[in-house]
């Protein structure tokens, strides 16, 4: 129990955390076991090399290169060396225990410390859009029907990870030492100090990520290894591609979901003698679409006004619109699209149905 003691101490210390009694505590402790030496070295070179992964030794070779760094303290005439071969062998056997111990302080010291447990939750509803300023100074956008989670210590953390679902953009303060990180169900995006906009609603086939600027990298999940590198004015596109297949006994459905990656420079809609970002404007209240389909609209539409909508004709889902609105009501950008295709509808309450 003491032992165990003098680990959860000398983790505390490495981390910057013991109390001036904690410290006497651990003076008195080492006093008693003086093999707790080899504790404490082993913490100073988890400490001194945080980024490398964590690699336990079996017992033999820890003992060895311990053995090797204190080769005077561990001299001893030829004549007793074979009677402390049951004695060594019964010193491994207490090291391998200690190192199970080690490693379970560690982890918690040096890795629970920075596990993503979200403590805050941000929601904007339909018809609600969210501005943000998170403790590390980053300005957040959140967009109707999204939520955003985070640590409330996320300033103190090693990095700064933020959990999305929906659609919100970033203005990240910069932090050389702490990346910020942007997780999503589908795609996770590492950023220094940047600028751009993340779409991941769960219902859309699509995924979206707009830097304006800086740079990002950016990884889908399941596919971790493969990193992209997004510049200014670039648009990530993540679409899954769910195609009914015949499948064979030993294939799940799961390996054959296709996923499309696709990057492009992002474009400016022009309308009438203005342009606009397409991707951003709703950061400005401005709802803007070009060329897209009814049907295409109706996942907007439904999250920017709070309403449920309803096909009863299937005609309208093909018409295709380009437009940009702001402090309009629901009520009149519908009339308002209305003098480009024809088509009615009927409004009650958060209930919309066209035909």
């Amino acid at each position: 129990m003491s032992k165990n003691r003098i680990i959860e101490l000398l983790a505390r210390k490495q981390a910057g955390e013991a109390t001036p009694a904690e410290l006497e505590e651990l003076n008195k402790l080492t006093a008693l076991y003086q093999d707790s030496v080899y504790y404490e070295e082993f913490l100073k070179q988890l400490w001194l090399n945080p980024q490398q992964e964590l690699e336990i030794p079996d017992t033999e070779q820890a003992y060895l290169l311990h053995k090797l760094k204190f080769a005077d303290e561990f001299s001893v005439p030829e004549e007793k060396r074979k009677t402390i071969s049951f004695r060594k062998a019964i010193v491994l056997t207490g090291i391998a225990a200690m190192l199970a111990v080690v490693v379970s302080v560690v982890i918690f010291y040096f890795n629970g410390r920075d596990k993503f447990v979200p403590d805050i939750e941000i929601v904007a509803g339909k018809g609600i859009r969210k501005k943000i300023k998170l403790p590390d100074g980053t300005m957040v956008w959140l967009n109707s029907d999204s939520k955003l989670s985070y640590d409330s210590d996320i300033k103190k953390r090693k990095k700064r990870v933020v959990y999305l679902v929906g659609e919100a953009f970033f203005d990240v303060a910069h932090d050389k030492v702490h990346p910020f990180i942007v997780r999503t169900d589908k795609i996770c995006v590492k950023v220094l100090g940047t600028a751009f906009n993340i779409k991941a609603y769960p219902v859309d086939k699509k995924s979206e990520t707009t830097l304006l600027r800086g740079s990002i990298e950016l990884s889908v999940n399941d596919r971790s290894a493969q990193k992209i590198i997004l510049n200014p004015s670039e648009k990530f596109a993540l679409v899954e591609n769910k195609k009914e297949r015949s499948l064979k006994p030993e294939r799940s459905p799961k390996s054959l979901k296709d996923i499309t990656l696709t990057i492009q420079h992002v474009v400016p809609v022009r309308i009438g003698q203005n342009e606009y970002i397409q991707e951003t404007s709703w950061r400005d209240s401005q709802l803007v679409f070009q060329n897209e389909s009814l049907e295409d609209l109706q996942p907007k539409l439904e999250r920017w006004f709070n309403i449920n909508i309803k096909f009863d004709n299937e005609k309208p889902k093909l018409y295709r619109f380009t437009g940009v609105f702001k402090d309009e009501t629901i009520e009149e950008t519908l009339k308002a699209m209305q003098l480009i295709k024809p088509f009615h509808f009927n409004l009650k309450d958060h209930d919309l149905i066209i035909y």
